[in-house]
């Protein structure tokens, strides 16, 4: 089986989402499954490879699986946090932060309460 690694919290254990194909026996329409398996890590694989699992030992409660080795890695994730990183990038040279902390209204004189009370006005 080949599945795509979705968690790495644990030590020595990923978790694994495997995706299949399945048709309707009847109407013939074919829908994707997909089933999470906790996996014994020997080779440390990290968030978003592609890897193939076999049937193992019992190792745990949960565990009943072993990584074989590393296929590959999923492009779209990959793809996908290089796309937020550049956006993040973006929208920090249009918006800069302003030194203070302080909002981009305030900065522009059309703040709140507080900048009544300092002009005199009531």
């Amino acid at each position: 089986m080949i599945g795509r690694v979705v968690s790495v919290k644990l030590a020595k254990t990923a978790t694994v989402l495997v995706e299949r194909t399945k048709t309707h026996p009847l109407y013939k329409k074919s829908f994707k499954r997909s089933k999470k398996y906790l996996i014994q890590d020997d080779l440390g694989v990290k968030l978003g490879d592609l890897v193939d699992v076999e049937k193992a030992a019992p190792i745990s409660k949960n565990k009943h699986w072993r990584i074989t080795k590393v296929v590959g890695r999923d492009i779209e994730a990959v793809i996908f946090e290089e796309l937020k990183v550049k956006a993040a990038e973006a929208i920090e040279e249009v918006m800069p932060a302003s030194p203070d902390g302080g909002s981009p209204r305030s900065e522009a004189g059309q703040g709140g309460p507080e900048e009544k009370e300092e002009n005199g006005s009531t």
